[in-house]
């Protein structure tokens, strides 16, 4: 056993082989010290070992064969037989008789188009009938006479007037009243299986005036903004009404026009560019 020394550990089992010069030599290391660095040097004491060759690994080397007889030849494999493959005619498929005309995959064919339309029209007809009964029920209830009429229908739109002796308690105050039943009219709708309908709601020529009104309405803020050079905040409207100034503004190069807010409170906001 003979001990061997150095600033490391691996330094101390380096020395140990070189100095059997046995490399590959599997050591038996007791460690005598195990050293320390110090501080900045000082105090530093040398790690010591004691080793002891327990085993030597020698490198596997390939033993070559003293005949040529010994040495199997090496069989080639036969290349494998080449095999034709048969390229088979596409065979002509019917088409389905749902799409009679060749439409494309996942497309109705004009045929099967116009019949869900048709469809469409005849489920809006029928919620539109109900919906008549339950609009004037609905204002009976609170006590306004109404009689209401279906003035066009469509597969996803209707337009239905509401007469009344007193038409400003059927519109309500800034159209608070026609614009509420507007939305439960289309939550009636939804309920008779008429999805995203779009219900319009009119009384004396209400809508017509009121669009007139929120044109007006555009113009004065426009004003606003250019003179103070600060967004205008306008009271909350329905989605039919935020359209009409979006649309008649879009074009204009001084301001613009978003929504903020949620339903149905959500209104228009129109800001210098």
């Amino acid at each position: 056993m003979s001990e061997y020394q150095g600033k490391t550990y691996q330094d101390a089992v380096l020395k140990a082989q070189q100095d059997l010069n046995k490399p590959q030599a599997e050591l038996t290391i007791t460690v005598v010290d195990p050293g320390r660095r110090g501080l900045f040097g000082l105090g530093a004491r040398p790690v010591k070992i004691e080793a002891v060759v327990k085993k030597v690994v020698e490198p596997a080397t390939p033993t070559l064969s003293s005949s040529p007889e010994e040495v199997a030849p090496v069989q080639q494999e036969e290349p494998a037989e080449q095999t034709t493959q048969l390229i088979e005619e596409p065979v002509a498929t019917e088409q389905p008789e749902g799409n009679p005309e060749g439409a494309p995959d996942g497309q109705l064919s004009p045929a099967e188009t116009a019949a869900r339309h048709e469809q469409n029209l005849h489920r809006m007809s029928a919620a539109a009938t109900k919906l008549v009964d339950y609009l004037e029920q609905a204002y009976r209830a609170l006590g306004v006479d109404v009689s209401a009429t279906v003035q066009s229908s469509g597969a996803k739109d209707v337009t239905i007037e509401l007469n009344a002796p007193t038409p400003r308690r059927v519109i309500g105050y800034h159209g608070r009243r026609i614009n509420a039943f507007e939305v439960l009219s289309v939550a009636f709708l939804n309920y008779q299986g008429v999805k995203d309908a779009q219900v319009t709601l009119d009384s004396e020529g209400y809508r017509a005036k009121r669009a007139k009104t929120i044109t007006r309405i555009g113009e004065r803020a426009v004003t606003d903004v250019i003179a103070s050079g600060q967004a205008v905040f306008l009271d909350p409207m329905p989605a039919r009404e935020r359209k009409l100034l979006h649309k008649q503004l879009e074009d204009n190069p001084n301001v613009k026009t978003y929504s903020q807010g949620r339903e149905p409170f959500r209104s228009v906001v129109i800001a210098p560019k």
